[in-house]
């Protein structure tokens, strides 16, 4: 079962943007399902590093074609202080670990890149798709 099943209306009309878009969502679904089904802490903790790698590798060639139209644009700098909100939150939730349950904090991860995703693709990149 998806928490958050992928839909037309996340298009952005970049095709290598929604690919990724599409990785980073099904990684989150796996996250999750990780998490429902008994969850393997070392499954969940892979799960989790290879989502954040792979919203790494997506920042940086999103960055990379905004910049190709936009290069001194606010927008994209806006943009790219979101992308770092984003590591410096997942960092510190990850850092939770150390003293929460490792299934409270994978759940409120969930929560969080549930959120960020939708809001990310409708409104952040989704905009910037549009004056690309």
């Amino acid at each position: 079962m998806d928490i958050f099943p992928w839909n037309n209306n996340f298009n952005t009309g970049i095709a290598e943007i929604n690919e990724q878009h599409k990785v980073l969502v099904e990684l989150l679904n796996r996250l999750a399902n990780h998490l429902g089904n008994d969850p393997d802490i070392e499954l969940l903790d892979k799960t989790f590093r290879d989502l954040a790698e792979y919203a790494v590798h997506h920042f940086r060639s999103e960055e990379l074609i905004w910049e190709r139209y936009y290069p001194a644009d606010s927008c994209l700098k806006a943009h790219k202080e979101t992308h770092k909100s984003f590591l410096s939150k997942v960092l510190e939730l990850k850092a939770k670990e150390a003293t929460q349950p490792i299934e409270e904090v994978i759940e409120e991860v969930l929560s969080f890149l549930t959120h960020w995703l939708a809001f990310h693709i409708l409104d952040s990149d989704m905009r910037m798709s549009i004056a690309v």
